[in-house]
């Protein structure tokens, strides 16, 4: 078995162990009847990292690309967004090796996998939401519960925040007033913008997505994120300063610079 590969997920049954979603099953089903496993508890890993392998699986199976296998398009992806790592040889050779995705933290493992969801559609043509809709469903993530004050364990939903806004529904900020959300936003989308470890290329490429994910969380002021995204391209570019550029945003975040109908600053 890959060592890149989560886990196995398996339900425990009276003297039995049965797969715990049909992304499990599909890789169970790959091994010839009888071979014998040796398996041990391990912590789970995330939803979306369970996600990932399975849409890998569905690109190699079914889409016009080089990759032989899962292994070699999941090093493909590392090498063109940056997880690798230099070494050299006995003879003094330098090569990059492919960092393994279990070593990455889970905002890092977030900017990860939305490079790689858009080089999977500049390279298949299909968009990322058809591969997710269409991959083998990798089940979801357990909740965490924390104990009531009665002693009865409920659902939480509390977490780390993702590196990406939450879809889940937010209160709707007036278009152009002060909000935290908006700086937030401005901060996550110069993080990324200026993020060494991502091609630049890539990360033009990803604001496109950066945009449309913060327009869940701000649907009133898309020319605000239309702003941010076309000034964190001009510093991906190189035409525009990252200072410049945050200063800037961080004033049209706090309601202090105003922007006309078109996205544009006032004079």
């Amino acid at each position: 078995m890959k060592s890149e590969f989560p886990p196995l997920r398996m339900v425990v049954g009276p003297g039995k162990l049965t797969p715990a979603d049909p992304f499990t099953q599909e890789r169970l089903d790959s091994f010839r009847n009888g071979t014998v496993m040796t398996l041990k508890p391990a912590a789970d890993q995330t939803w979306k990292r369970r996600k990932y392998f399975a849409i890998l699986a569905l690109v190699v199976k079914n889409c016009d690309t080089k990759f032989r296998n899962v292994d070699q398009a999941n090093n493909e992806l590392k090498r063109l967004l940056g997880i690798v790592e230099e070494g050299r040889t006995v003879s003094g050779t330098q090569v990059i090796y492919p960092r393994s995705l279990n070593d990455l933290e889970e905002p890092e493992f977030e900017d990860f996998y939305e490079g790689a969801m858009l080089l999977l559609q500049r390279m298949t043509g299909v968009d990322p939401e058809t591969l997710s809709k269409e991959a083998a469903d990798p089940g979801k993530d357990q909740e965490p519960s924390t104990p009531t004050s009665s002693g009865v364990d409920e659902g939480s939903g509390a977490g780390n925040r993702p590196n990406l806004p939450s879809r889940e529904p937010a209160p709707l900020p007036r278009s152009n007033a002060p909000s935290p959300l908006k700086a937030e936003a401005v901060a996550k989308i110069m993080h990324y913008a200026t993020d060494e470890n991502v091609a630049a290329d890539v990360r033009l490429v990803g604001l496109i997505r950066l945009e449309e994910a913060w327009l869940d969380q701000l649907p009133d002021d898309e020319p605000f994120l239309r702003k941010c995204c076309e000034m964190a391209g001009g510093v991906i570019n190189g035409s525009m300063k990252e200072a410049e550029a945050r200063r800037y945003l961080n004033a049209l975040a706090a309601g202090k610079t105003r922007e006309k109908g078109n996205g544009s600053p006032d004079a």
